[in-house]
Formats: C-alpha cells, structure tokens, sequence
C-alpha cells in the first residue's frame, strides 16, 4: 500500500538475489545436441560468467558533526562510517543476510573506531512458512516514526546518523511468519533482551545502573494487508527497553537513583488507510509494567500510548505528515508535590524517566519536497511537547551529486525548560554536513 511518506530520511535497503545460470550458447548432452553441431557464439554475444553470489551493497559516508548525541557539550566532530549489506541466496529456499556498521566516532562518546553487527540471520521460505533465525532488526508498527506497539526494536540514540531508522539495533531471535491466506499472516517471534543505547554525559553521579534481564521475550502479530486498509493487532510479553529509576534510601551517605528494567505485558494495535492523495494511520499500546526489584514498593504500573496522523501528497512532489501523540500514565505521582529535598530528588527521577505528568500530549509534523528531478530534496520536521511547552525541530536537506553520490545537511534544535522532554535534551543540539557513497 502507498503510505505517502516520499521524502522520508529513512534509506531503503535493496534486495539483490543470486543464483547459478546455464550460459547462453552452452549445450548439454540433455539437449540432444552435440558440441559439434551446435553453432559457435559470436564473440560479442558471449555473456560474462554469472557470479554464484551477489556483491555486497551498502553505503559509506563521511560526516562533520558540530556536537555528539551524548549530552556532554563535546564539539566538533568528524565521522567516517560504512554500513554493508549482502544477502546471498544459498538454496531455493534459504537465504544469508548480514547487515554490519563500521568506522569512527560515530556513537555514543564518538570516541575512536568500532564496529557492529547489527544483523547476521538466515532465511528460510517455503510456501507459507517463513522462518528467520539469527541477529535481525524486528520494527512494527504503522505509524510515522512514532511507534507504540514497536516492543521489541531497541535504538541506539546516541549514533550520529541523520536518518532514526538507522538508530535501530539487531536482536538474537527467532521469528515465524505462517501467511493464512493472501492477505493476513501471523507472526511469532522468540528474542534475548536488548537495552536502547542511552546518552551518558547527563546521569548524575549517584546512579546505578541497571542490571540486563536474561529471560527471553516473545511476541504475537496477526497482520492484513491489502483492499486498502492494513492492520494488525499484537502482544509483547518481555521488558522495557529504557531502565527506570527509583529512588534507593539503603546507600548512604546519599540516596541513589538506582535502576532497573521493568516487565512489560502490552497490547497493541495500528492500521493504516489510503484514500487518494491521503493516507490515515493509527497505532496503539496498553502496557502493564511490573519492576524487577523485590524490595520496590509499587507492584505495577499502566501505561497506555497512542498516535493518530495523516500523509497529504500534493503539488506534484511534496508531502505533509501531521500526527498527534497522546501518553498517560495511570499512576503518576506529580514529583513538584514532594517537600524540601524530596522535590529536588523527584525532579531528578522523572528526568532520568522522561515521565513529566500523569497525560503527555505532543505533535509531530514533516513537510517536504522533491525538486530537479528528485536530485534535491529537503524537509522540514518537528515535535512539539504539548504538555511541557518543550519541542525539537530539524532541517533537512541533501543534493545528488550523481546516481552514487549524495550531500547532505542538517540542524537538531532542541527547546525548553529543563524539566520538559526536549528541554532535558538541549545538549544534543547540533548541525552536520555529509557526503554519502553508495556502492
């Protein structure tokens, strides 16, 4: 189904399959030819000898950044990164794919060289049945970028990357598809806990880390696509992917924000609708969270989040996104309500849980534009907190150079109080330029 977003940041990966072929001009004894009376190819009609696997593909950019995305005011960055591709096909049925990232100063720190393999999982087709075993990036959801019901796609926030989708991480797992009928599969997937990568340059200095659980996760999707309307309805049994904080009395000689990853039950939902020039998109989750310490006070918690938005393509080459985002928090405890230096400590706390009332509301919004025959294209893109009077806003734009060669700049302006959502972020505020090849 169209879903409209022409000039998403996001690059699409391109599938490239292999196979072993008979050369033209070669008999076989099979053709009840001999090699006799077969006809010698013209020079120029000899094709070159087909290769038993595809090349990799992938990208390599080379990037100035004015700060990182670790909230320590480090300046003046420069990034050089690959990511590289290949999906060869082993069998009929069975297919290799591995997606890896490598260069410097490129995340977290932006410290250095460092690799990573973000998936490296095989294939497996046949009929109805899909089976992928291995590291694989799993991202549900219909929304644009704002994905409620996407439990199981960890991000790392901290990579220097103008393009989220790329933030996200490869889990071990293993995932079944069974497609009912043309239309509507169902999906099952198996998983080892991966946590979002975090900034570090803000937590305080009386912070303790969460601890990994090691249990495995499981989720369930039934989804339809196609006749104009998708959707699909899911369960996640597993953990929350950001740690959360309480406050730890028992570590003098000052009370610690000790952390910890919550157990999640959640429901969710979405669906996506094109009519025209437009396409309407919904998504939904209710999640019950139960902390993993023993000694915490609160048995469980209810979160319940929700988008609805609309793609308008119009004027030919341009797009507008508009989304309204909702997030309550059944059992809030407002933080400003604590006396003396209990106020102080609340405040630190929902900092570190980006839980600033008990009904968040925000919007999100992009505009963008394909031009010269979609060699330039730019947008603009924003959220606004609502609630906290806090937002983000980010210019985009890039150039073609050529079918393998890209420019392209940006700007990440966060504003607000420091007790709001983007305002605790206005260290990560920064501008890059980048030259992009593709291969």
């Amino acid at each position: 189904m169209r879903k409209g977003n022409t000039a998403r940041l996001s690059c699409a990966s391109v599938a490239l399959a292999g196979s072993l072929m008979v050369q033209p001009g070669q008999a076989s004894q099979a053709d009840g030819l001999t090699p006799a009376l077969s006809p010698a190819p013209a020079p120029s009609a000899i094709a070159p000898p087909s290769l038993p696997f595809p090349p990799p593909y992938g990208e390599c950019t080379l990037s100035a950044w004015s700060s990182n995305r670790n909230l320590d005011d480090r300046p003046d960055i420069t990034s050089a990164v690959c990511t590289i591709n290949w999906k060869p096909k082993i069998s009929a049925d069975l297919r290799l794919g591995l997606n890896l990232r490598a260069g410097s100063q490129f995340n977290l720190a932006a410290d250095g060289a460092s690799g990573r393999v973000r998936e490296a999982y095989f294939d497996f087709e046949r009929d109805a049945l899909a089976v992928r075993f291995g590291r694989q990036i799993v991202a549900w959801g219909r929304a644009d970028g704002v994905n409620p019901s996407d439990k199981l796609a960890p991000k790392d926030f901290t990579l220097l990357t103008p393009d989220d989708e790329s933030q996200r991480l490869g889990i071990d797992a293993v995932k079944i598809r069974y497609t009912l009928n043309p239309s509507i599969s169902l999906t099952a997937v198996a998983a080892q806990f991966t946590a979002h990568i975090t900034p570090q340059g803000a937590l305080p200095a009386n912070l303790v880390k969460a601890l990994e659980p090691e249990g495995t996760e499981w989720a369930l999707k039934l989804d339809r696509t196609g006749q104009g309307l998708d959707w699909s309805v899911s369960y996640f049994d597993g953990y929350e992917r950001f740690a959360r904080y309480r406050l730890d009395f028992g570590m003098p000689p000052a009370p610690a924000f000790q952390g910890d990853f919550e157990r999640s039950r959640a429901f969710g939902a979405d669906f996506a609708m094109a009519s025209g020039a437009w396409t309407w998109r919904a998504e939904f989750s209710h999640a019950a969270l139960r902390p993993g310490c023993k000694q915490c006070q609160r048995d469980e918690r209810w979160v319940s989040r929700a988008v609805l938005g609309a793609d308008l393509d119009f004027a030919a080459t341009m797009n507008l996104n508009v989304q309204l985002l909702a997030t309550r928090h059944w059992d809030h405890l407002d933080p400003s309500a604590s006396p003396g230096l209990m106020r102080t400590l609340e405040l630190g706390r929902a900092r570190l849980n980006t839980e600033y009332a008990a009904l968040e509301t925000g919007l999100t919004f992009r505009l963008s534009d394909r031009l010269l025959n979609d060699k330039l294209k730019w947008e603009i893109g924003g959220v606004f907190d609502l609630t906290g009077q806090s937002h983000l806003i980010r210019p985009r734009v890039s150039y073609a150079l050529n079918d393998d060669a890209r420019l392209s700049a940006g700007i990440d302006f966060y504003q607000g109080d420091s007790q709001t959502y983007f305002g605790a972020l206005t260290k990560n505020r920064l501008a890059f330029v980048m030259l992009s090849l593709v291969f």
